[in-house]
């Protein structure tokens, strides 16, 4: 089994004791093993602490470094300051890697020592009864192979609709991080900003279609629950903070307008979803500020619906939630 020196890999962990194993053990089992993994135990009160500490008590490429629960997003900032590697690889502790993922990676190391970002698809999964279900999704690039940089893959997920702000997605170097302010803010959507800026600065990049990514779905998580108005105006500053990012490349993009107004299509509509499904009022200045971004990126005249009339979009989705809610509540009567 070979050993790949330049990547650290970060785990931040709050209470998963369920699953910090198989997502450890997950990484302990590739073909080719990273430099190291770092885990910050977020002060976790379920015992994960003390599993780490027993069942992995010889290993050496295991460095945990506890705090008191700050959440995830200082945690990943910690896990960056610690870092060794060359590289990076933020993985989630209740989730799952493909055991060649590394070697992958250390193959296109080989062929171009110039390589910034390694790009991979996910696939979502779900334990039910025992039995593991694969859920169908698809963030593959349309373009898989070398390219000649982050913002070229970049443009090709968000103008497909396979764009992700996930960190888990990708292996990146890490004096890339150098470019731009690093932050990651609160305790969800924490990883947007960071993501896109990596997306936006790295240079050569390479993009495989193969899913080497498995993520968890399961009861309780954010994936599930029901989302309060903290979280969907959190998602909104998420979205305004990458749109901001994303304004100032907007015309060293081949399809730069496209590109703009695909992102921001797709995350207006997320955030009225979430709002209509939740039945939580709309962040303040919404609509306007959607048609003035529309007008910042350059775009004079387009015909995508939600942002030329987004009121429209969302009270008629929330009629339509409405008459679904009727017509569940008239089956069960």
């Amino acid at each position: 089994m070979g050993e790949c020196k330049g990547i650290s890999v970060i785990l931040p962990v709050y209470n998963v004791v369920g699953f910090i194993e198989e997502a450890l053990d997950s990484l302990l089992q590739q073909t080719v093993l990273p430099h190291e993994i770092i885990v910050i135990n977020d002060g976790s009160t379920d015992g994960t602490l003390e599993l780490l500490q027993s069942r992995y008590a010889g290993c050496d490429l295991l460095k945990i470094h506890s705090q008191s629960n700050q959440g995830v997003g200082a945690a990943r900032r910690k896990g960056l300051s610690l870092a060794q590697g060359d590289f990076v690889y933020f993985c989630d502790p209740d989730d799952v890697v493909r055991t060649d993922m590394f070697e992958g990676f250390q193959r296109q190391l080989l062929i171009d020592e110039g390589l910034e970002l390694y790009y991979f698809s996910m696939r979502a999964f779900v334990d039910e009864g025992g039995r593991r279900k694969f859920l169908r999704r698809n963030t593959a690039s349309v373009r898989p192979g070398w390219l000649e940089s982050g913002k070229c893959l970049l443009q090709d997920l968000v103008v497909s609709q396979q764009h992700s702000a996930s960190t888990c997605q990708f292996i990146f170097k890490r004096s890339v991080c150098q470019k731009f302010p690093v932050r990651f803010i609160g305790r969800v959507h924490e990883d947007h900003w960071f993501s896109m800026n990596i997306y936006l600065y790295s240079g050569k990049t390479f993009s495989l279609s193969d899913s080497l990514y498995y993520q968890r779905v399961r009861p309780g998580s954010l994936t599930r629950c029901t989302k309060d108005q903290a979280y969907v105006m959190a998602a909104n500053e998420a979205y305004r903070d990458t749109l901001s990012a994303l304004k100032l490349h907007v015309d060293t993009f081949y399809k730069g307008r496209e590109v703009a107004l695909s992102y921001m299509e797709q995350n207006v509509k997320t955030i009225l979803m979430l709002c209509v499904k939740n039945d939580v009022p709309v962040p303040r200045r919404f609509f306007s500020l959607t048609r003035r971004d529309v007008k910042a990126c350059g775009v004079k005249l387009h015909n995508r619906a939600v942002l030329l009339l987004p009121e429209l979009f969302y009270h008629y989705q929330k009629l339509k939630h409405r008459v679904r809610l009727v017509k569940r509540r008239l089956r069960k009567s």
